[in-house]
């Protein structure tokens, strides 16, 4: 079973956040200080209603900056996952809109993908994992991620991510955009 710090930083509050204010978090993030202070104070408020004894430290919390199948990707680099449902990193990935948003409430929302434990033997190649994606309030696994724990397993995942995500559209096709009044 999950801790319950590492789960809420990870399954809740790191998602939640990204989707109420997409460009105001993406200016956040690409800000090193920045990040560093928004992921510790929000690792710190995963942890409120955690007893103290309960609580994990947020050594190896990091964050880098990469580019997954065309697209602008976070990648945030987890304090190591000692249960199922723990992740080893998470991402958000951002597609690029042509037409900037007049209100936060039309920004485009990343989308927001997990690299978790899964039950299975763990061994020398490194323990079972499985790539997941969180869209609003539903999560759901969409491959088998690489394995975990390996000094490779960061690289493993953004490959996982580019095949998930395909390559972006060609936008040199016309197409018909629907507008319904």
């Amino acid at each position: 079973m999950a801790r319950l710090h590492p789960y809420n930083f990870v399954h809740v509050l790191l998602p939640q956040l990204a989707w109420r204010r997409p460009s105001s978090v993406r200016r956040e993030l690409s800000d090193p200080y920045l990040a560093k202070e928004l992921l510790h104070y929000v690792w710190d408020k995963a942890a409120e209603h955690v007893a103290p004894v309960d609580r994990v430290s947020p050594k190896g919390l990091r964050l880098s900056w990469h580019e997954v199948a065309g697209r602008v990707t976070a990648l945030f680099h987890l304090p190591a996952p000692q249960a199922t449902m723990e992740a080893h990193f998470s991402a958000l990935v951002y597609e690029e809109d042509d037409e900037p948003a007049e209100t936060e409430a039309e920004e485009t929302r990343p989308r927001y993908f997990t690299l978790e434990a899964t039950l299975g033997l763990s061994g020398p190649a490194g323990t079972p994992t499985v790539v997941g994606e969180w869209a609003g309030d539903v999560h759901r696994h969409l491959v088998r991620g690489p394995a975990g724990g390996r000094p490779n397993t960061a690289d493993a995942f953004l490959e996982a991510l580019a095949t998930v995500l395909g390559p972006l559209p060609d936008t040199s096709v016309p197409f018909m955009r629907i507008v319904r009044s």
